[in-house]
């Protein structure tokens, strides 16, 4: 007659390390983060996005017009991790938080994003915040440039990085036209950062040189940026506006 054989040792050792994380995670509560808001997009439209939560049954995203005592109200309820706010006025700043649920328990709010809603949208050179994503000054580019501080203190801007080319002992003549100003001595919403340099303020439609000294072709890296001084006049108050302008390579010229 056979002996029976003991299973459970071996059901036991099946349980991966894996699995009990699985596990752990779906018994856990819900751990809700404040969701990704991306503005300019689209035409008077804001969206958000967070993480998937296992533990969460149910996500809660609330908005409210940016103010000192925001009043909140809910925008979306639902499973997905992703919503489109297409409500949203021009030049109108907006506050999202989340929230998750699970059975009877809501976790949550998280901290606010800040978010804005316009007419018009970003430039088509985007992304370009980063020096590794810099676009190439080979023509003139049309772009936009933007700058919001919320009641809270948060800032929503655009960082434009661009690259240049210039030949051995030449220097790049980089014009910057900012629209809705005259040329000459009046100076633009924007700086102009050179790596390595100190960063100053653009005068509109005026020559800004860029030399190099060496005996081979660089790339050089800048930075347009906006100046907040000029976006909102008051450091302690809330506001922010939206410019377009054209960055060009006017003339490369002897040193």
């Amino acid at each position: 007659m056979r002996k029976a054989v003991c299973l459970l040792p071996l059901l036991l050792i099946s349980c991966s390390a894996g699995f009990l994380d699985q596990m752990g995670r779906v018994l856990a509560d819900p751990s809700p983060s404040a969701p990704r808001v991306s503005s300019f997009v689209a035409e008077y439209c804001i969206d958000a996005t967070w993480d998937a939560d296992k533990a969460a049954e149910e996500y809660v995203l609330e908005r409210a017009d940016d103010s000192a005592s925001p009043s909140w109200f809910t925008v979306y309820r639902g499973t997905t991790t992703s919503y489109s706010d297409r409500t949203c006025a021009d030049q109108r700043r907006y506050l999202y938080r989340l929230s998750m649920v699970r059975g009877a328990r809501v976790f949550g709010p998280t901290e606010e994003a800040v978010g804005i809603g316009s007419a018009a949208c970003r430039d088509q050179l985007e992304p370009n915040d980063g020096e590794e994503i810099a676009t190439s000054l080979d023509y003139d580019r049309a772009s936009n440039l933007y700058f919001y501080r919320a009641c809270s203190g948060t800032v929503v801007q655009d960082l434009d990085w661009y690259s240049v080319s210039v030949p051995p002992r030449r220097t790049a003549n980089i014009v910057v036209t900012q629209s809705g100003l005259t040329g000459g001595s009046v100076n633009t919403w924007m700086m102009f950062y050179l790596k390595g340099t100190v960063p100053a303020v653009i005068v509109n439609n005026s020559a800004i040189p860029i030399t190099n000294p060496a005996y081979e072709t660089k790339v050089f890296l800048f930075r347009i940026s906006p100046n907040p001084a000029e976006f909102i006049s008051d450091p302690t108050l809330a506001g922010g506006s939206f410019i377009d302008y054209t960055v060009s390579l006017f003339s490369i010229t002897s040193m």
